[in-house]
């Protein structure tokens, strides 16, 4: 497969400040936004049985930006999502400077932007909060407290965020790297290194809609069966991964090529017209009939495959009816005596 485009770096330090899962992000970062509005209500209410117009603009912002993130599309909300800890630590400072509490019950909401980003942001995204919330917590402490309290209380309130979100973020950290390893396993087949029959038929279903000349090639490595039977499963697997290298190192880099299953194997060839994917699939046959498996001991086994080609938009317009065509193909050319190439109609 042609691997992707170098991203430029810009836009990779952006995406480092952005959500693991801007879907699940933007949910939880409405839940602490309506928790801390409703706490900053209710506490102000009942403390002093009324409603002063500070927390009640913080409310407000903070419920529109709730509202936002839960109705409008991900896409849209994407940016609001790293704003999000961001207004919440600016609303938290507000507040605390109005009412010039510098207590714990003002810096207590400190923590809140610094856990969600730390739980849902990327390691950049994390960095900035924290160091947002650093710095606002240290104009409270500043601005509100005599210097020697401030200095300790500081000091105690910076070790306690970096922390908490230096803990949840080597969490995330661990758990991407875990879902991504899995991801990876989904992909590849762990015996040839080729791509999994789902990444193939996702591949294919582009190709058989996409109205462009592309072929699809089916193989079988003939009488594999006997190779297991002679050489054993050990000698089985070594033939399927050789015979899976020949047909990758005869492939484009935007071939895809696919291991289906047992010892059958495909390749994808978008953006090839039929009579150069003929010629390309009757160059398979060939190089595995002219390279034959090395076993560790030097002992040489023959080997030979049998294909199916089929084409679009000739054989199919889509991708079941594509790999319909290229089956029939390959059973055709095990009909004919195996070692060969065998074209659906049209290819």
């Amino acid at each position: 497969m042609r691997p992707p485009p170098r991203t430029p770096w810009w836009r990779s330090a952006l995406a480092s400040l952005g959500a693991r899962n801007p879907r699940s992000a933007r949910a939880w970062a409405a839940v602490a936004l309506l928790a801390t509005s409703v706490t900053c209500v209710g506490s102000t209410w009942f403390a002093t049985g009324e409603l002063r117009w500070p927390e009640l603009v913080a409310t407000g912002s903070l419920l529109a930006l709730s509202a936002a993130l839960l109705l409008l599309p991900v896409v849209v909300t994407a940016p609001l999502v790293v704003l999000a800890p961001l207004s919440g630590t600016a609303t938290v400072l507000w507040l605390d400077l109005v009412s010039r509490d510098a207590g714990l019950t003002g810096r207590v909401f400190f923590t809140v932007p610094v856990i969600w980003a730390a739980s849902q942001l990327r390691a950049g995204g994390t960095v900035v909060v924290t160091a947002a919330t650093i710095a606002a917590d240290a104009v409270v402490a500043g601005t509100l407290l005599p210097r020697e309290e401030a200095v300790t209380t500081f000091a105690y309130t910076t070790t306690l965020l970096v922390l908490v979100a230096g803990t949840l973020a080597r969490g995330a950290w661990k758990q991407d790297r875990l879902v991504e390893q899995l991801r990876r396993q989904a992909r590849t087949d762990p015996l040839t290194g080729l791509v999994t029959r789902r990444v193939l038929d996702a591949a294919t279903e582009r190709v058989a809609t996409a109205g462009s000349p592309a072929a699809l090639v089916v193989v079988d490595i003939d009488r594999f069966k006997c190779v297991n039977d002679t050489y054993g499963h050990l000698g089985g697997d070594a033939a399927l991964a050789h015979v899976a290298g020949l047909l990758a190192a005869h492939c484009r880099e935007r071939d895809v090529v696919a291991r289906m299953g047992g010892d059958e194997l495909a390749v994808l060839m978008p953006d090839c017209p039929p009579a150069v994917a003929v010629q390309r699939a009757e160059r398979f046959v060939e190089a595995v009939r002219e390279a034959p498996l090395v076993l560790p001991g030097g002992q040489l086994v023959p080997l030979s495959i049998s294909a199916g080609l089929a084409a679009v938009p000739g054989d199919a317009r889509a991708a079941r009816d594509l790999y319909a065509s290229a089956d029939s193909a390959l059973y055709a050319a095990k009909r004919a005596g195996r070692d060969r190439l065998a074209r659906a109609p049209g290819s």
